[in-house]
């Protein structure tokens, strides 16, 4: 996936991936980190910054969800401008 693809369609992907994916580990991982690639492998870390290098390592930029499990929102994301 590229960041040049429409915001609310990675949201409403990103959020397909959770309830996939994330939303069955809230009860034994909440408050940990998931990243969710989109063919569905995950990386929980209970570190956000391990979680998120983990998956760009794996994964690539932008081919991934991430969330906090068990909430909403965990911040405001900046896309950095080397990958647009």
């Amino acid at each position: 996936m590229s960041f040049r693809h429409n915001p609310e369609e990675i949201v409403k992907r990103n959020a397909q991936l959770y309830e996939k994916y994330g939303r069955h580990l809230e009860k034994e991982h909440k408050g940990k980190y998931i990243a969710i690639s989109e063919d569905g492998q995950i990386i929980v870390d209970s570190n956000d910054v391990q979680a998120a290098q983990k998956a760009i390592e794996k994964f690539g930029p932008g081919r991934f969800a991430f969330y906090k499990i068990g909430f909403k929102a965990i911040g405001k994301w900046r896309i950095i401008s080397a990958y647009l």
